[in-house]
């Protein structure tokens, strides 16, 4: 079973071969601050001591998530790309915090999602208060602020929200990898593709990158819109899109370290067969959301004239539909070029090693004391998705 993680050499070709199954395109198109939102980013993170010393720092460079924010938000520059370069540093600095011990421990992973939301319901004003907390509490204290200052409530709203649902993913995610009973009745690892999907499109963090592109080009959505047919759809198709372009990059590092929430993992188990035939499988889902994404905003220009758009909402959509084409495209040229999911991304977590800024939170003092939280109460956990509207009068 874990074949491919003990031949570096099979490793380091798999990904260029794998990655020629998707008909979408690896995006090369980068914003022309990239360069500067790398260093921004590294200067930001070392301000609240995320990094312990210079090979940390090198470790975090070379993963080159400066080149996913700049294919992300090709048309960002300035303080914008800063912003966002900021956002995805920090999440995957968050998401390495569940590599070891601490994703296997529920109440502890529930412990930590309620530090981060408490910082999600202060003042946004900048200057808020709070401090002491640590490195990853206090960065995404500054982070929050900054992102929010200034933007519209019914922005902010939808932002938080999607926050929320990325948070609460991470305590799923535990409970499912120590097989706890969930609020719906489950508690095994998941038992098929649409389950992977039903949580990894909170926990792959795609929604409020998504929202960025709101203030990066100068527009709010409307509610209606937003949440209507078919921007709902599409944005759904987006994160699917992501997610299996993801599960195929990570693939070796997660045989690597056993995680079970990846789709060609559970399709492989399911299915049976070569773990490139699960691949292609995969491969294909991709594909088929991604030509369906495209066939959708083809007519969009036309569903928009029926709703009586005006033409500034149409050049609103259209940016927000580059947004989502740049987010599937570019997570795909970044997988490419990143150490992260190559022989050397899954070196760097074998054998129970974790990053270097992997213990931020404090949670294993509190692990070896024997400390823990009782789960977010009933409710508040990850919103069960209602079935979108696909009436094309619901798009205004």
């Amino acid at each position: 079973m874990h074949t491919h993680a003990s031949r570096p050499h099979a490793r380091q070709s798999a990904l260029p071969r794998r990655a020629a199954l998707f008909d979408f395109p690896a995006s090369a198109d980068l914003s022309p601050d990239t360069g500067a939102a790398r260093q921004h980013t590294i200067q930001w993170l070392s301000r609240f001591r995320v990094f312990e010393n210079h090979a940390s720092v090198e470790e975090y460079d070379a993963l080159r998530f400066d080149v996913l924010t700049g294919l992300f938000y090709p048309r960002a520059t300035g303080a914008d790309l800063n912003l966002g370069s900021d956002l995805v540093g920090w999440y995957f600095v968050f998401d390495d915090q569940f590599d070891g011990e601490l994703g296997c421990r529920p109440e502890e992973v529930a412990r930590l999602v309620a530090d981060v939301i408490r910082i999600t319901e202060e003042d946004t004003a900048p200057g808020g208060t709070g401090g002491g907390e640590g490195p990853l509490l206090e960065s995404f204290r500054d982070l929050w602020h900054r992102i929010n200052s200034g933007r519209p409530r019914v922005w902010r709203d939808r932002f938080r929200h999607h926050w929320l649902e990325y948070l609460h993913s991470y305590h799923r995610e535990a409970l499912e990898r120590t097989g706890a009973p969930l609020a719906d009745g489950g508690g095994d690892a998941p038992r098929s593709v649409e389950d992977v999907l039903a949580l990894r499109r909170h926990s792959i963090g795609v929604q409020p990158c998504l929202d960025l592109n709101e203030p990066f080009g100068g527009y709010t959505l409307p509610s209606a819109l937003h949440g209507g047919f078919p921007l709902a759809r599409m944005r759904e198709a987006t994160d699917d899109v992501v997610v299996f372009t993801n599960d195929i990059a990570s693939l070796d590092k997660e045989l690597a370290v056993g995680d079970v929430h990846n789709s060609v993992i559970v399709q492989w188990k399911l299915a049976g067969g070569g773990v490139e035939d699960a691949v292609r499988h995969i491969a294909g889902l991709a594909n088929a959301r991604y030509g369906w994404f495209e066939e959708t905003a083809a007519r969009l220009p036309e569903l928009l004239a029926e709703a009586g758009a005006d033409p500034g909402t149409h050049r609103a959509v259209g940016r927000y539909v580059d947004g989502m084409r740049h987010v599937m495209t570019g997570n795909l040229g970044w997988s490419l070029r990143t150490a992260r999911y190559d022989e050397r991304g899954t070196e760097a977590v074998s054998g129970g090693r974790e990053r270097p800024w992997a213990r931020l939170t404090g949670a294993e003092d509190l692990i070896r004391a024997g400390r823990g939280a009782p789960p977010p109460p009933p409710g508040s956990g990850p919103d069960t998705r209602q079935p979108m509207p696909s009436e094309p009068s619901q798009l205004a």
